[in-house]
């Protein structure tokens, strides 16, 4: 099993070596003006993409609120009542385009994650994105697919495998957020004291 695992990460390691640092970059400087500029960031994805954007998203409110600073970032699928209603009502595939305009306007930045960036309903969305004037970036596996394409900022994982792809997303944004920390520890000071999580994280104890 062990082998396997080495091999698992091998692979993984492989196919993160190929991402374009430019994109990488252009990704991190979008965060870092958002942290300042009090636009929104909006976050989508289907399934493990979905969890993994639920994530990111508690994750960046709670560190960059510890850091006294208001990102103001969002994951659209959150809401089961508005994604179940939406879809009702309209179509599964619509359920994000019908947030472009309304929800997610110019100025503000689209994240998409996708495994294949060929989900429809992300596709309708970057559409509608494009037509509105929204910038979009995506992180993707697989081709890029469609998504990739229409991204104007693509983070494109080239590996044939969808839990690798979705580990890759995870990645990507815990070293967009780590970044984001030292710079803002350069500007402001030290991160707010979180004395349970020193005693968890560095004392070793229970807390």
């Amino acid at each position: 099993m062990k082998k396997r695992l080495l091999n698992y990460i091998s692979k993984l390691t492989n196919a993160v070596n190929r991402i374009d640092e430019d994109q990488l970059n252009q990704l991190y400087v979008q965060f870092k003006e958002k942290l300042f500029d009090m636009k929104d960031i909006h976050i989508l994805g289907n399934g493990g993409s979905s969890a993994n954007a639920h994530h990111v998203v508690g994750d960046y409110i709670k560190t960059f609120a510890l850091y006294k600073t208001n990102l103001k970032i969002s994951c659209l699928s959150d809401n089961s009542c508005y994604v179940t209603a939406a879809a009702n009502d309209l179509d599964y595939s619509e359920v994000y385009e019908l947030l472009v305009g309304t929800r997610i306007t110019p100025g503000d930045l689209l994240l998409i994650m996708s495994g294949s960036g060929n989900s429809m309903n992300l596709t309708k969305a970057a559409l509608a994105a494009k037509r509105k004037g929204v910038k979009i970036a995506s992180i993707t596996g697989y081709s890029g697919g469609e998504i990739a394409r229409l991204s104007d900022i693509s983070i494109h994982v080239p590996i044939d495998d969808m839990e690798m792809a979705e580990d890759a997303q995870i990645i990507v944004m815990h070293c967009i957020k780590q970044r984001l920390c030292e710079m803002l520890e350069g500007k402001n000071g030290e991160l707010l004291s979180a004395t349970k999580y020193n005693k968890r994280v560095h004392e070793g104890l229970v807390a």
